[in-house]
C-alpha cells in the first residue's frame, strides 16, 4: 500500500488540472487569424462568430475560456 504522504501529493497534483492544449489553441491568435479568415471568405457567419460589433460571440468565449482556464474549475 502506498505511504499516505505519496497519495496526498498524487491527489494535490490532480486537484491543480492542467492545461488544456486544445483550448490553449482555440484562444490563440493563430486560431483567431484562422476564424477571421473564414469569416470574410463566407464559410462562416460573421455574427455567430464576431458578434454585431466585431469583437463578441463565439471567438470571444472561446478566448475568454482559454484566458480564465475554466476547465480547470476555478
Amino acid at each position: 500500500m502506498p505511504a499516505p504522504r505519496s497519495l496526498l501529493a498524487r491527489v494535490k497534483r490532480l486537484e491543480r488540472g492542467r492545461e488544456s492544449p486544445a483550448l490553449a489553441y482555440l484562444g490563440g491568435d493563430e486560431f483567431e487569424q484562422q476564424v477571421r479568415a473564414d469569416v470574410e471568405s463566407g464559410k462562416l457567419d460573421r455574427i455567430d462568430m464576431l458578434g454585431e460589433n466585431g469583437e463578441g460571440g463565439v471567438l470571444a468565449c472561446l478566448k475568454r475560456w482559454a484566458r480564465e482556464k475554466v476547465w480547470l474549475g476555478r
